[in-house]
């Protein structure tokens, strides 16, 4: 037994460990979206699902003898092609292009482990008397493993090893995995497996159903969760894994042979779920009193902020360990209602995975709320537990049907009552536009005068609605910013302008006769919301051109290109655009700006300190740097946002006169030790600035 338990749990790391690993890899080609690791999410449940319905199938069918030889044979073929290369992008757009990068990088070596468990866990039963719930400890392991690989893939391997160097420890772990397997393989003969064991269980279409939604429901809420967590920091393997592990975590509970005791584990979680709404309460009252931006208030806040994280987490959690545990009370025992409790809870998966990454926004697409993700899970959840507790519900509903009408009309008005607050608080809100897209949710809304482009919870951009004022960038592009002093102590040096994001086109608004000035935006429909709901573009002085796709592919074709001031101002809602901050990146930059031209970064985030990474970065390429962090004091206002800048030149003398003329600090003294980000490795960890 201890060997089949070795063989899935290595089967369950190394594919966890495969789907962090090709999501990194794919990120720089697909901008850096949040929705990359939802759409990798999407393909593995897939392959999941259908490796569930191949080993199935294959069992059935073949003797023992010959379906273990032609697994063991198959086990083999990864060996011989990992890794495949990228493919070339191809004009069918980003997210059909990222599931044939991944059919064809991973689809193989991932269809195969995830058939492991079905298959050992069919070999097991085969050998003994010990039944099918003992065979369920299996289950326990391949969690397991899935844990062991997110807890440490952003810990010990992203931080320490290249991509190229995973990929080679991937592959002598995977040689490894193939000799337990050959160990575990049945060497007898006999008949099919699907007749070794059968009995008389009767699974109802109404208890799959169940099975289903209770699958799709803590899968939902975890993918839900993930968004959240990297449309405010960034998509690295270090966020994706945190709301996954505690997905899996309550898998590996609740199918323990002694299912987790969560009411002890509950009983802490509420008081501190009290105490954050509570604190919510207190800045409400705050924002409402108008207590302005004192340090207590804005220590509060940010407190919150965090906090929030922590919220949606305990939520997930919660779903996570009702569902399953449902699911594990559940459970069937005989080999063939087992296999299709393994196919009801892989298609659930994919199910939940497809409401949060291909429904929530096609539905939402003119909504632009992120919290429609939770509002798909509790929907799944919700439907889950009435499919479950549905013959109680029936029996309530005849033994007391006045009570369940008024519950039904209370629901209503609730949901009634929930709708028209969600409505009031758009139009007091002032949102005039908003948007949901495979890059993200998108808002524009006017308040006090200024019109506002806000990218997740992020400010973008925004403008004065008073067309005399029109012209004057606000934002972290105002007049008293440090973009402002660079571009005043460049003076009238400089007359081709690049800009790497789009935003609301406020740097635009620097522009100046017989100038000319290139955005590169990803997102097509961020430069619609520049053109449409914004005037810098329009009213600028200078010569507009906006570029759209990845910045680093389109810089890489753009040979001719010579720019004498390059911006970087490309963050995705807060999060960080870790390829276009990569040592690759920058030398590329370097190739398009002239021999004394200058690289400005808008570097602002809540939540991590970038300047000593592309400190030790400046170091590596020769690069002179300058940074200045404009602190909040007072209250704050769209001509007085906080902000934090670097300037890298290979000519000191331009860096030179920021420190001695307007007050930057040399971004050598931000230097801590910390190591450059490269394509093939960049770790969040060092960089926290919680």
């Amino acid at each position: 037994m201890q060997r089949h338990r070795a063989v899935v749990f290595l089967a369950s790391f190394l594919a966890f460990s495969l789907e962090l690993w090709s999501a990194k890899l794919l990120l720089p080609r697909f901008g850096g979206s949040a929705y990359v690791w939802t759409t990798c999410v999407i393909f593995f449940q897939a392959v999941l699902l259908a490796a569930t319905l191949t080993a199935q199938a294959a069992a059935a069918r073949l003797s023992r003898r010959r379906w273990a030889r032609a697994y063991l044979a198959l086990a083999l073929a990864p060996l011989a092609f990992f890794p495949a290369s990228v493919p070339a992008p191809s004009s069918t757009g980003p997210l059909l292009d990222l599931l044939r990068a991944l059919l064809v990088m991973v689809g193989a070596p991932f269809f195969l482990l995830s058939t492991t468990t079905i298959v050992v866990q069919g070999w097991r039963m085969e050998r003994g008397p010990t039944g099918g719930r003992d065979a369920y400890d299996l289950f326990g392991a391949s969690n397991a493993g899935a844990l062991a690989a997110l807890a440490g893939y952003p810990l010990a391997v992203e931080p320490g090893l290249t991509l190229n160097a995973q990929s080679r420890l991937w592959t002598v772990l995977y040689a490894a995995y193939v000799v337990l397997l050959w160990m575990c393989a049945p060497r007898g003969g006999g008949a099919a497996a699907a007749v070794a064991i059968e009995t008389g269980e009767v699974i109802s279409a109404r208890r799959r159903a169940s099975w289903l939604l209770l699958a799709a429901a803590p899968c939902a809420a975890m993918l839900a969760t993930a968004n959240l967590l990297t449309f405010d920091f960034a998509a690295v393997p270090l966020l994706w894994t945190a709301p996954l592990a505690v997905y899996l975590a309550t898998f590996v509970l609740n199918f323990r042979r002694q299912a987790f005791d969560a009411r002890r584990l509950n009983s802490a979680l509420l008081p501190i779920l009290g105490a954050w709404t509570l604190a919510c309460a207190a800045a409400a009252a705050l924002a409402v009193l108008d207590a302005g931006e004192s340090t207590p208030v804005r220590t509060l806040r940010r407190l919150i902020d965090v906090g929030k994280f922590g919220y949606v987490t305990a939520a997930l959690f919660v779903v996570g360990m009702i569902a399953h545990r449902s699911l594990a009370a559940d459970r069937p025992a005989t080999p063939r209602a087992m296999r299709g409790f393994y196919v009801a809870i892989s298609a659930g998966g994919l199910l939940g995975s497809l409401a949060i990454g291909v429904l929530v926004p096609l539905l939402g697409r003119d909504v632009g709320v992120l919290g429609l993700d939770w509002l798909a899970a509790g929907a799944l959840a919700a439907a889950a537990l009435i499919l479950r507790d549905w013959d109680a519900l029936s029996g309530l509903a005849r033994r007391r049907p006045r009570a369940v009408a008024a519950a039904a009309v209370a629901a209503g008005i609730v949901a009634t009552l929930l709708l028209a607050a969600r409505r009031a608080a758009v139009a007091e809100s002032g949102v005039v536009f908003s948007l949901r897209n495979f890059y993200g949710v998108y808002a524009v809304a006017d308040h006090d005068g200024v019109r506002l482009f806000f990218h997740g919870n992020t400010d973008h951009g925004s403008q004065s609605l008073d067309p005399a004022q029109a012209r004057t960038p606000l934002s972290y592009y105002n007049v008293h910013s440090p973009l402002a002093e660079a571009f005043a102590q460049l003076g009238g040096g400089w007359r081709r302008l690049g800009v790497v994001g789009l935003g609301a086109g406020a740097i635009a608004a620097y522009g100046r006769p017989g100038r000319s000035l290139d955005y590169y935006e990803l997102d097509p429909d961020v430069a619609m919301i520049a053109e449409r709901w914004f005037t810098y573009l329009k009213n600028s002085r200078a010569r507009v051109r906006i570029v759209v796709g990845d910045a680093r592919l389109r810089l890489a074709q753009a040979h001719g290109e010579s720019y004498d001031v390059l911006i970087l101002d490309a963050f995705n809602s807060g999060a960080v655009p870790v390829h276009l901050l990569t040592e690759e990146a920058l030398r590329l930059y370097l190739r398009r700006i002239t021999p004394d031209g200058v690289i400005l970064l808008h570097v602002s985030n809540r939540y991590l300190d970038l300047r000593p990474m592309l400190a030790a970065s400046a170091t590596e390429l020769g690069l002179h740097g300058a940074s200045k962090r404009l602190v909040q004091n007072g209250r704050m206002t769209e001509d007085r946002v906080p902000s934090c800048w670097i300037e890298l030149s290979l000519d000191a003398a331009k860096t030179d006169a920021l420190i001695r003329a307007r007050g930057w600090r040399p971004l050598e003294e931000s230097a801590r030790g910390a190591r450059p980000w490269t394509d093939q490795y960049a770790s969040l960890l060092p960089v926290l600035a919680l």
